[in-house]
């Protein structure tokens, strides 16, 4: 039977759902230090998101149905998980409005991106918009570019431009790779795609035409580590984040995969992402993974959670302000 990739996100994806449950959740009421998470999702305000939203690890339903919903929920768990700063891009329909929206509900917390493709269900967006919105502050990030579902690599010729772009005005690229959910290929938005695509190996052309560029290699390029490593050895201007392998993957093969990085001794450039997609909760399940990776030390941790993306990213350190009674209501800030 052929899985189409929305309905994967719809349900839960029921042969993810059988891995593996969350482990060594950290206490509930413990003192978390500040997080940033590299690698959040926005959707349009009135987009109505497939119901049930059910997480597809632990089966909670979720009672979110539009994009508005979503962002509230959100903004929620970044609050009870101390996630100070928040790099957003849209998922769906006006991706730059999308993330504009969630930036414009808490500026201090969320750092805006653009969410770009360049397939024929998602084409992109024209240069002026982004040269304005990089000029201005609007836009601080590149991604994430899912070239993949548009079956291209980032070193594709088309994406020359907006790469130039990004080194002019020293915007980090954050660039999808690894794998993608079950069925993609057969749905009408990807019909082009392919896991060869997902190579960390196919960013290199992109990185030597572009040598300023500083990327973002997302989900840590899960399951190519060799290829990750590859590309973090020759190249000290890429990092990667842990995305949605962090809560998706059992927690054995997670803290395999993310062991190996640091143990390579790259403990330095792997950041935080909660990839969460449809799923706030995620936000939650992929913080307490990497709290219960017991071979972590608390500097290591720090680095993952904080330090590194901080540092990539050009983050000023200012905590937000906590969320209000409005934020929580769904109502946006002044």
């Amino acid at each position: 039977m052929q899985i189409a990739r929305r309905d994967f996100l719809k349900y839960g994806g029921g042969t993810v759902a059988a891995l593996a449950l969350p482990g060594g959740l950290a206490a509930a009421n413990a003192p978390r230090k500040p997080i940033i998470d590299v690698h959040m999702h926005a959707y349009p305000a009135t987009m109505k998101l497939p119901v049930p939203i059910v997480n597809p690890i632990t089966g909670a339903k979720s009672p979110i149905v539009t994009g508005a919903d979503h962002l509230t929920a959100c903004l929620e768990q970044m609050r009870k998980y101390n996630i100070v700063k928040g790099v957003v891009s849209g998922g769906d329909g006006d991706r730059l409005q999308a993330a504009y929206d969630w930036h414009d509900r808490d500026p201090a917390r969320i750092v805006a991106g653009a969410g770009i493709r360049g397939s024929e269900d998602t084409p992109l967006p024209p240069l002026d918009t982004l040269r304005s919105a990089f000029a201005s502050g609007k836009l601080k990030v590149l991604g994430e570019v899912t070239a993949q579902y548009a079956g291209l690599s980032i070193s594709d010729p088309k994406y020359d431009p907006y790469l130039a772009l990004a080194e002019e005005f020293d915007v980090p690229v954050a660039i999808h790779l690894g794998t993608m959910p079950a069925g993609t290929t057969f749905d009408p938005c990807c019909r082009s795609a392919r896991a060869a695509f997902g190579h960390p190996e196919t960013v290199e052309g992109a990185l030597n035409k572009h040598p300023k560029l500083r990327v973002n290699l997302m989900h840590s390029g899960w399951p190519y580590v060799e290829e990750a490593e590859a590309m973090m050895m020759l190249y000290d201007n890429v990092n990667i984040d842990t995305g949605a392998l962090s809560w998706l993957l059992p927690q054995p093969a997670f803290h395999d995969y993310l062991r190996r990085l640091v143990d390579a001794g790259f403990g330095k450039r792997v950041m935080f992402g909660s990839d969460h997609m449809y799923w706030p909760d995620g936000i939650g399940l992929a913080v307490e993974h990497v709290e219960a990776a017991t071979f972590l030390t608390e500097e290591q941790k720090r680095d993952i959670f904080y330090n590194n993306a901080a540092a990539f990213y050009k983050l000023a350190p200012v905590a937000p302000k906590a969320l209000s009674d409005a934020d929580a209501s769904g109502t946006a800030n002044g």
